[in-house]
């Protein structure tokens, strides 16, 4: 069942266009990774399907266009975290967690409500920070919580930017690991920004690359990490290792001048 549908999207930044005539979809309880340069429109496009940007074309979710759709509708539907920490007034971190309940609650919390946010940050490995203050954590810390309120939410599309942004390295494996069981236990879909292509091709069932605001190819990873794409899309020379445990590994070589990609 296409979960997600982007048809002809297009968006400018005063003159400046970002998206160009973008259009494709997303099944239920699919991880589609958005990989591209810096530059190319992956941030701009998350923020166009959450309506936070108003683009050109339409978006529609399970068939309903998502500008017909109230604030508060869409945000039964659609969970959004951000690629940096949110600024938020003082707030302990389950208090942050909580918020994520606001589209379900009527003038107070139920029980429910409370034990759906404690579950989220059992889910995330943040229990232990419940009564600190969330402006006071680190940042991957932070994103953490982020994506803990965005679970408690119980979207069904979950929307990241750059999730493991401000993650260590085991951070990162830990929140991409929660992300796709997640995904795999509930059914719910995954549009997520990627930078690195190893860890967008062990994570994400289909990847679409942006390259100037132009969807250049949409597929599998197996199908769209070749070294002849990452030279066209990047311009970048690359080796391309496939790994039986760790899966396909891409390693980075050198900038193509402009002369010669």
């Amino acid at each position: 069942m296409v979960k997600i549908y982007v048809d002809n999207v297009r968006f400018s930044y005063r003159s400046n266009p970002v998206l160009k005539d973008v259009t494709f979809h997303v099944d239920e309880g699919t991880i589609l990774g958005l990989v591209g340069p810096n530059g190319s429109g992956k941030t701009t496009l998350i923020r166009c399907i959450d309506r936070i940007l108003d683009p050109e074309g339409s978006v529609f979710l399970d068939g309903t266009a998502i500008r017909d759709m109230r604030r508060s509708e869409i945000a039964l539907n659609i969970g959004y975290v951000p690629q940096t920490g949110a600024k938020i007034a003082a707030a302990s971190v389950f208090e942050v967690v909580m918020m994520g309940r606001t589209p379900h609650m009527g003038w107070r919390a139920s029980d429910e409500d409370l034990a759906i946010a404690e579950k989220a940050m059992l889910f995330l490995g943040v229990e232990n920070l419940a009564d600190l203050e969330y402006n006071e954590l680190s940042g991957g810390q932070q994103q953490k919580v982020l994506i803990a309120r965005a679970v408690a939410q119980e979207p069904k599309v979950l929307l990241l930017d750059e999730p493991t942004n401000s993650l260590d390295i085991r951070h990162q494996l830990e929140a991409l690991s929660i992300i796709h069981r997640l995904s795999r236990e509930t059914g719910i879909t995954v549009i997520m920004a990627v930078h690195d292509l190893t860890v967008a091709a062990r994570y994400a069932d289909r990847l679409m690359m942006l390259r100037k605001g132009q969807l250049v190819a949409f597929g599998t990873p197996d199908e769209l990490i070749t070294t002849e794409r990452i030279r066209e899309v990047y311009g970048v020379e690359s080796k391309i290792f496939r790994d039986q445990e760790a899966g396909l590994i891409v390693t980075p070589l050198r900038a193509i001048s402009e002369a010669t990609a």
